[in-house]
């Protein structure tokens, strides 16, 4: 009885043993489906921009309903590659390629989408997308008012959650002079021949553990170097062009300093930082209530 209870235990441990390999194997086929139908995706996008006629003559319209198409297709799937795809979208949107006004708000509009699940995206993707997060503010069709108001908010609190996000991925004990070996390098330090060895040709178990785990440390070492580099160089600019942003979309009425220091307070740690742009915001306060005229006193 004990015998036939074993075997059959072991039956059920082996029938779940295939059914996880065999959706790992599926998942893993639709990862690289997904891939494939990414790129097509991407090169599909470029083609319609290289398509476009020069000058302000594009069908804007037609444009959205392409759009559309690919946001409602990717909002559900991998969310690196639909930040990616909806950046490209982004891209014509902002630059020259169609008269219509609304361009601006339409690429708003795709950014804020992706935007909204900020932590679902790399940290570059965020800082790419909310470049096309903006509200035009000094033109004949500026919106004022409240809807100035509600749009403002937005706009700034992408740009200090990004501004964040970025400032704490920044690791302070990152060293830039860290030395990085080569793949073949790292055999030879090992004391193996020069020239590369790939690791399933080394008979002793031991050592081919060792030279993996070397291998592999070094990759992630590659990495954190890449990735701490680029981070630095978003860092030198980012922070100066959403400062700039700020400091102008509330220096615009209806003011409320005391919702811009809400948001300072939540996202920027740094004082110095949280003064400067209080205090730009005050002085353009100041400035403009000045050459607003004055009400006629009573005599």
């Amino acid at each position: 009885m004990t015998f036939k209870k074993t075997v059959f235990c072991f039956r059920i441990v082996l029938n779940c043993l295939l059914v996880i390999s065999l959706s790992f194997g599926a998942n893993l086929k639709a990862s690289e489906a997904e891939k494939q139908e990414y790129k097509q995706e991407r090169a599909r996008i470029e083609a319609l921009r290289k398509s476009f006629k020069p000058g302000l003559v594009n069908d804007l319209k037609e444009y959205e309903k392409f759009a559309d198409a690919i946001q409602k297709k990717w909002s559900r799937r991998n969310k690196e590659h639909y930040a990616r795809l909806m950046l490209k979208i982004c891209g014509p949107l902002s630059s020259g390629t169609f008269a219509d006004d609304r361009r601006h708000d339409v690429a708003r509009r795709y950014a804020l989408l992706v935007l909204d699940k900020s932590e679902e995206i790399s940290i570059e993707m965020e800082l790419k997308l909310t470049g096309h997060v903006m509200t035009s503010m000094y033109t004949r069709n500026s919106p004022k008012g409240e809807d100035l108001a509600q749009r403002r908010k937005k706009d700034v609190e992408i740009r200090l959650h990004a501004w964040k996000r970025l400032l704490d991925a920044i690791d302070p004990n990152w060293d830039p002079n860290e030395k990085l070996w080569s793949p073949n390098a790292v055999g030879v330090n090992m004391g193996l021949p020069a020239g590369g060895i790939a690791p399933e040709s080394i008979k002793d178990p031991k050592l081919r553990a060792e030279y993996e785990a070397a291998i592999d440390k070094n990759r992630q070492k590659g990495q954190r170097y890449s990735e701490q580099s680029r981070l630095r160089d978003w860092l030198k600019r980012y922070p100066k062009r959403a400062e700039k942003y700020i400091v102008k979309a509330y220096s615009k009425p209806p003011f409320n300093l005391e919702e811009l220091n809400q948001y300072l307070e939540m996202y920027i740690a740094d004082e110095k930082t949280r003064a400067r742009i209080v205090g730009a915001v005050k002085n353009n306060m100041e400035k403009q209530i000045q050459k607003m005229p004055k009400e006629p006193t009573m005599q």
